[in-house]
């Protein structure tokens, strides 16, 4: 079983299932995987990107910005594994150590909060929301150029010779 879980909604139910996990270790059996895979990005970053594309709010980090826990160190801390992954380039490194493990594992990867988690087919109405947002928004530059960056490597995927093989 993978649990794919933002740090939010992990702070809410996750940290608590963890222990659930823990009370029942011993009924566990075979080498099944059981992983909690938390996007760490100390932002409720679901809400906050809804709340720019459908209402056009900017982002309010009152409300938005979360603590920033050590997912993997209190799973350690209850005698689970955890691995913490920050660098893109390790990805492919941490999953193999978290479906390998033989026991719980919380494979917590730090994440860009700024990365837009939006569909490529992003209604009109919403874009336009979206852009009103951003004109307010306390994260405005990094958006802008991160969004950039990111459409400029997926035209450049496409450019002969240099899409993926």
């Amino acid at each position: 079983v993978i649990a794919f879980v933002g740090d939010g909604a992990f702070q809410m139910n996750g940290m608590n299932e963890m222990i659930t996990v823990k009370r029942y270790l011993d009924r566990l059996s075979g080498p099944a995987p059981l992983i909690f895979c938390v996007f760490n990005n100390q932002d409720l970053n679901q809400v906050t990107w809804e709340q720019r594309a459908m209402a056009g709010d900017p982002k309010y980090p009152g409300s938005q910005d979360i603590p920033d826990v050590p997912y993997a160190a209190y799973a350690e801390l209850l005698g689970l594994k955890g691995i913490v992954c920050a660098d893109p380039k390790k990805v492919g490194d941490a999953w193999d150590e978290a479906l390998s493990a033989g026991r719980p594992v919380v494979l917590e990867f730090k994440v860009d909060a700024e990365i837009a988690p939006i569909p490529p087919h992003i209604m009109k109405e919403q874009g336009k929301k979206a852009v009103k947002a951003a004109l307010h928004d306390p994260e405005a530059t990094g958006i802008a150029t991160k969004g950039v960056r990111q459409k400029l490597t997926e035209y450049a995927e496409h450019l002969p010779g240099r899409g993926k093989k």
